[in-house]
């Protein structure tokens, strides 16, 4: 049986057809992707399986698509009308999606479309664009998106941070925080308002 190349690469592990790439942060605390719980903080490494990652940034960008008139014309979706149950979920496979896995082509597939939809959000649709979010945290860095790698989601109000940043962050998320400070305000005049 030939060895696959990717075997060579340190930071990629094939476990029965799956790839699994190598992610490390600087931070101590580690959240699960699947779950947002913490991981013990003695693991500073672990491994994401590319094809659940690329299934999981494709539910990410179906927002984007939904509200995007360029994307809607150019009907980016219908890239996946073969595995349409790709973009309602991430943990349901079809049969032929297995067979796929087994042959090592769901894999390049689930690249070329997750490339294809990323290009248009993040490089020819302004609007697309323009739906980015900057590091509150650090307030440096390239525009942010959901489905980028390097970023973490707040599980509340689905802000954008750098991985690295939110995890090294001990208070709240600074958009939570905005948040709560503007219901507790609105509270307060509400209250104000009906004493009067």
């Amino acid at each position: 049986m030939p060895k696959d190349p990717d075997e060579d690469e340190p930071n990629i592990r094939v476990v029965l057809e799956h790839r699994f790439y190598k992610e490390k942060s600087k931070s101590v605390k580690q959240m699960c992707d699947k779950c947002s719980a913490i991981i013990w903080g003695l693991i500073q490494t672990w491994y994401t399986c590319t094809a659940e990652k690329l299934r999981q940034d494709i539910l990410l960008m179906k927002p984007y698509f939904i509200t995007c008139k360029e994307a809607m014309e150019a009907r980016l979706l219908l890239q996946l009308q073969d595995r349409q149950h790709f973009v309602e979920n991430d943990e349901m496979y079809s049969l032929q999606d297995l067979i796929d896995i087994e042959a090592g082509r769901l894999s390049c597939s689930l690249t070329e479309i997750h490339t294809l939809f990323a290009k248009h959000i993040k490089l020819d649709c302004e609007r697309c664009q323009a739906k980015g979010f900057v590091c509150e945290l650090c307030k440096e860095g390239d525009v942010l998106f959901p489905f980028d790698s390097h970023t973490s989601v707040c599980t509340d109000c689905s802000a954008v941070f750098h991985r690295d940043c939110y995890y090294d962050n001990s208070t709240t998320c600074p958009k939570c925080a905005r948040l709560s400070l503007r219901k507790q305000s609105l509270f307060q005049e509400s209250s104000t308002e009906a004493e009067i």
